[in-house]
Formats: structure tokens, C-alpha cells, sequence
């Protein structure tokens, strides 16, 4: 019996230390793993909004790129009525120049008639009188 007390003292010792071996402290072990299955939420959780952030980011640059598309329309048309305007104003410069020499011209020509109308009529009056005059006489 001995022998089968030696045994079952064995047999009770291994499992007593074995008890101790597997019932070791989890929950260091739980707290682990719920630490990291929170830091891997929170890192889905970060690419989702990164995704929306870069989808929204993409969406103002497409609208930026057309409201440039505009704009430089627009200025592109601008540039055409100011050509346009410029070629107007071209016109308008010269249509004012024949007027300023035409302007000139009829200032010379009603000089003349002036000065015609002021020595003509009263010579033609002085010869008419003395015609008269003469055949009066």
C-alpha cells in the first residue's frame, strides 16, 4: 500500500500543480483582447470616416475643377466683348476723327462765307446804288 499512497500522493500533487498551471489569471488576458478589439473598432471606425473625408474631398475638387471650367469661360468671353468693345471704340475714333476734320472744313468754309456775306453785301449794295445812280442822273 505504500507503494499505492507514494502513487496517489504523486497523482494528487501533479494535480493540484496542474490546477494551478491552467486556472492562471485570464483576465489580464480578456482585458487584452477587449483593449484590442476596441482599438480595431476604433480603427475601421477612423478608415470609414478617412474614406467619407477623401469622398467628400474628391466631390469639392470635381466642383472646384468645374467652377474653374466656368470661370475661365467666362473670362474667355470677357475678353471677346472687351476685343469687340476695342474694335467699336476703334471705329467710334475714327468716325470721330473724319467728324473733327469735317468740323474743321466747315469752320473754314463758313469763315469764308462770313467774311464773303460781310464785304458782298455791302459792295453789292454800293455798286447797285451807284448803278442807280448813275442811271438816275
Amino acid at each position: 500500500m505504500k507503494k499505492y499512497s507514494a502513487f496517489a500522493l504523486l497523482f494528487f500533487l501533479f494535480l493540484v500543480l496542474s490546477q494551478a498551471a491552467y486556472s492562471q489569471d485570464f483576465s489580464s488576458i480578456d482585458l487584452d483582447l477587449a483593449q484590442l478589439e476596441n482599438l480595431i473598432n476604433d480603427t475601421i471606425a477612423n478608415t470609414r470616416e478617412q474614406q467619407k473625408l477623401l469622398e467628400d474631398l474628391k466631390r469639392n475638387l470635381s466642383e472646384s475643377a468645374e467652377l474653374i471650367a466656368n470661370y475661365s469661360n467666362i473670362i474667355q468671353e470677357q475678353e471677346n466683348l472687351l476685343a469687340t468693345l476695342r474694335g467699336q471704340l476703334t471705329a467710334m475714333s475714327e468716325t470721330y476723327r473724319m467728324q473733327s476734320q469735317l468740323s474743321a472744313k466747315y469752320a473754314r468754309n463758313s469763315k469764308f462765307w462770313r467774311t464773303f456775306t460781310l464785304i458782298a453785301i455791302p459792295v453789292t449794295a454800293l455798286i447797285s446804288g451807284s448803278i442807280v445812280w448813275a442811271a438816275v442822273k
